[in-house]
């Protein structure tokens, strides 16, 4: 759901807010597994940020205590990039809490000289965005679980609760996530009606993961599947 440079910065400012910090919370906090982690650990340390690794099966992670750290420098536009990846994301309210994005916006003004400063600022105060934002916003959690989930291919057990208000239980093999239209939704295997089914997010009451794990087809298009699924309910 997040970009490489987000979850970068991201990285960066739990390194900055923990003395030390284990590799499995960096993976919890920035929904990736354990290798994508060692990665992004390994990218800042060829930027110069003086990353410390203790040994284990999972790691932890700190920076040098004596090391002083060097200026985040971005381009013109990595800068404009970054930006407006964030602003897209609060506009459409993207299910990440909006105090997050507003303060990934704060703190990338902090790292900024004072011309790019002046350049982002100007894209905040003069871009529009015409957009239909979900209606329901499904929740943060959920959403977390659901993207890890389709990144290990794990199979779910979902609690879903239909149009008419009744309730089913139903194994999926969740393939991605779309927006579509103001609402959030999953398209996957359904293994109660055998078939390729779409879901949408605001009415999964719960998940849970399982450790059943499923192989997405290579050729399966989420977007192309949701618009085709919702051509064909009536009205």
């Amino acid at each position: 759901m997040y970009s490489p440079t987000i979850r970068l910065l991201t990285l960066l400012a739990l390194l900055q807010s923990h003395q030390q910090i284990k590799g499995s919370e960096i993976a919890r906090r920035l929904e990736i597994d354990i290798r994508t982690v060692r990665r992004y650990i390994t990218m800042l340390q060829d930027m110069g940020v003086p990353v410390e690794a203790e040994r284990g099966p999972q790691g932890a992670y700190q920076l040098g205590r004596s090391s002083k750290m060097p200026p985040l420098m971005f381009t013109d536009t990595e800068a404009v990039a970054l930006t407006l990846g964030l602003l897209t994301m609060r506009e459409f309210r993207f299910p990440v809490d909006a105090a997050a994005v507003e303060g990934a916006l704060a703190k990338t003004e902090r790292v900024l000289p004072e011309k790019l400063l002046e350049q982002v600022r100007s894209l905040q105060e003069s871009i529009t965005f015409d957009v239909t934002p979900p209606s329901a916003p499904p929740a943060n959690d959920l959403v977390a679980e659901l993207s890890l989930a389709i990144s290990q291919r794990q199979r779910v057990c979902l609690h879903y609760r239909s149009w008419d208000n009744s309730e089913s239980e139903r194994n999926f093999d969740p393939y991605g996530i779309v927006f579509h239209d103001g609402y959030w939704y999953t398209a996957g295997h359904c293994h109660l009606r055998q078939g390729l089914r779409t879901f949408r997010l605001d009415r999964i009451v719960a998940l849970e993961l399982s450790d059943q794990t499923f192989d997405r087809p290579t050729d399966f298009d989420p977007l192309g599947y949701v618009q085709q699924s919702l051509a064909t309910i009536p009205g």
